[in-house]
Order: C-alpha cells, then structure tokens, then sequence
C-alpha cells in the first residue's frame, strides 16, 4: 500500500510538472506565434473565476478563437468593428488587474504632466453633433471636429523609465464607448477627468506588466488573445447565440422564419414541460403587520409550525376563521380583477411556501396547496414563435460548431 501511495503522488508530481511547462509552452497557429507566458496569464486570471481551469482545454478553446476570428472579424457589422478596440483595451487592462490586483493598484497622479484646462463650452463646441444635412450617426465626428480634438493635448504622462504618454481628446473619444461619447459632447468635464485617469490607469498597468518581464511580443500576444474572444462573442452575438430571447438579430429573425413544421413538433414534443401553462391553484395567506412579525412567522413555519395553525394564531385577515384556514378560494387565471395577493399565488408551485411579501401595506405570506397546469399547444402563436427561436439557435449553435471544429482540423498547431 505505501508503494502505491507514493506512485500515486509521484503521479500527481509529474502531472503538476507537465501541466506547468504546458502553460509555458507557446502556442502555434499556421506559423503565427501566441506566447505561452500570454496564456499562461489568461490562465491564471481563468482560475480565479473556475478553479479547474483544464490548460489543455484552455488551449484549444485560444486556438479555435484565434482561427475563428481570423474568419469572422470581416463578417461583423460596422457597430460591432467599432466597438472592438474600446472593449479590448478595457478587457485586457480588466485581465492584468484581475491578476495583480494590489499589486498594480497605486495612484497615478503623480505621474501626470501638463494638463490642460478645458472649458465644457469648448468641449461641446469640438463634439456637438453636427446639425446640417442629414446625419445617419451623430456621434460620428467630421473631418474638422478630428482635426480639432486631436489638436487638443489633454494631458502627459511619464512612468519611471518609459517614454511619455500623450492623450488628445479625439484618441479619448474615439476610445469610448457610445454612452461615453454621449457624456463628452454633452460636456461632461466629470466624467472627462475620470476618463483620463482611466486610460492613464491602465497604461499603468501594461507599464508595471512589462517590469514583470513582459517583453513587447507578450504583451502583443495578450492583446490578442483576448481581441480574438472580443471578436468570436461579437460574432455570436452578431448571428443571434448570445442574445437574450427578446432581442433578435436579422440572423436569428430570418432563420426562425424558416423553421419547418416537422423541426418544430419535434422540439416541442422533446420539450413539453417547458410549455406549460396554470390552469388553477389552491391558495391559503396569512396577513401580518409587519416585516419582524412576517420574518418570525416564516421562520416558525420553516421550523415546523402547520400553516392552518400560524393561520390562526397571527393572521390579521378576517378568512383566518375559515375552512382550511386563511383560504384565497380557487384561482383562476382568466378571473376578473384578479388581486396582486392571487396573481402571486398563481405564479407559485404546488405546495410552495412565498417569502413575507409587502402587499397593500401588509405582509402576506401565500401557500400554494394545489396546482393544476394545462398544455399549451404548439399551434398557440407565442408557442410557436418560442419553439421556432429555440430551434433557430440550436442550429446555428450545431452550425457554428462544425464552423469551428472544421477550422481546426485544417490548421496547423502546435503546442496543444
């Protein structure tokens, strides 16, 4: 047995070691490099979130982002190309953070050099949307509002060591997000300053990241690692698979408008459950005057005290006389003026027990006794309109993954 043991660990050792050189190892695709020291930061930032993080898994996941985006990136639709570089630059600063943390964390205003004062009437008069003609996109700045902006020095810095930075309100600008862009031709100078400090923060942490021994193609290839996973969920989105279910995308819209009869009985019937609707419950409430009372009561009918007898003994309704105790009656869905007391009972499961609920000034606890549930058929519109998107997600979910894998397979890679 301890021969076994110490197999066992010497096992465990040699994993440990060959996982380690794995994270190392760098990674080829089609001859272009991505360096292990790159993913082995993305991997370490992984862990933090799923501890299991599987390198090897993690590698292939980077090598399909990497071969996918390549193949997409000029598919996706001017929004989403011109998000991209903001989301990256955020992303990938959120990453080195994520890793360091604390030890990035210091405050950069003694770095800074020069700055420059900036009316917020100045700052309108360079970004406010141009009012002649008509304007498709009135956050787009024209050829004299660029000029103008980047003629704008902000402001420097300069860390130890390193070349000075510049920031010029167009590179600002253009680095924001929409909302952002929104804030600045309103002329924010708050959110301007806090602007500024971000970007200053995060060229910081790309600063301290190169003094951790992250040459230039390493930090390169962090960018990229993480631009690639941008543009894939970009891309996903884009077709309608990271969407929620009401919000379509024209993919989506015209793919779901395709489904066949036959695709979607077949999905409905593997998915009855899911199609259900109340047809009537049973209900009982006890009425309580307020939230220390209303938490004490749940907390004894947790513990075991029978809801007739709380009904009872602190109900402040007058049907706590009646019989069962505290009884709502039948409720029917389609019952006229249906109260908000008896709309929550319907939406409550078969021998469920609410959380106090503040309702018309008092706190009601509602349990559900029975439910009975009808079957929706597929014919019913907004039946048929959720079973076509559901089915028009799972095939292009099985399309993008044969996309995927085929990409792949075709590849040369090493370091798998």
């Amino acid at each position: 047995m301890p021969g076994l043991f110490q197999r066992s660990l010497l096992l465990l050792g040699l994993t440990g070691i060959c996982l380690s050189a794995l994270a190392s190892q760098d990674l080829h695709i089609n001859g272009e490099r991505l360096p292990g020291k790159s993913i082995e930061l993305l991997q370490q930032a992984m862990s933090r979130i799923k501890f299991n993080t599987d390198p090897r898994l993690l590698r292939r996941g980077l090598a399909q982002n990497h071969l996918l985006a390549l193949e997409v990136e000029a598919e996706l639709n001017e929004k989403n190309r011109r998000e991209l570089p903001v989301l990256l630059e955020r992303e990938a600063a959120n990453l080195i953070e994520q890793v360091y943390g604390r030890r990035f964390d210091q405050d950069v205003r003694p770095f800074l050099r020069q700055p420059q004062p900036l009316s917020a009437e100045r700052l309108r008069q360079v970004l406010a949307p141009v009012a002649q003609g008509v304007v498709l996109d009135s956050l787009q700045l024209s050829a004299k509002q660029q000029a103008e902006a980047a003629a704008l020095n902000l402001i420097s810095w300069q860390f130890p060591g390193a070349a000075e930075q510049r920031l010029n309100l167009l590179a600002l600008y253009q680095g924001d997000n929409v909302q952002g862009q929104v804030e600045l031709q309103q002329g924010n100078l708050a959110y301007l300053a806090e602007q500024v400090r971000q970007q200053a923060q995060r060229d910081y942490l790309w600063y301290q990241l190169g003094k951790q021994g992250f040459s230039a193609a390493e930090q390169a290839g962090l960018r990229q690692l993480v631009r690639d996973k941008l543009v894939r969920d970009q891309y996903l989105h884009q077709i309608g698979l990271h969407n929620d279910f009401h919000h379509e995308t024209d993919s989506l819209r015209q793919r779901a408008r395709q489904v066949s009869d036959g695709d979607a009985q077949a999905y409905y019937q593997r998915n009855l459950k899911q199609y259900l609707n109340v047809a009537q419950v049973q209900a009982a409430h006890i009425r309580l005057a307020d939230q220390a009372t209303a938490d004490r009561v749940y907390e004894e009918l947790h513990q075991g005290l029978a809801f007739d007898e709380a009904v009872r003994l602190y109900s402040l309704a007058e049907d706590k006389n009646r019989s069962p105790a505290g009884d709502l009656g039948l409720i029917r869905p389609q019952d006229a003026q249906l109260d908000f007391l008896r709309k929550t009972a319907l939406l409550q499961k078969a021998g469920s027990l609410s959380q106090p609920m503040l309702i018309d000034g008092a706190f009601e606890i509602v349990q559900v006794r029975t439910r009975e549930d009808k079957q929706l058929p597929l014919s019913d519109p907004s039946v048929r309109y959720e079973v076509n998107q559901a089915v028009a997600k799972e095939q292009l979910g099985h399309e993008f993954q044969a996309r995927v894998e085929a990409l792949l397979a075709k590849a040369q890679v090493q370091g798998l």
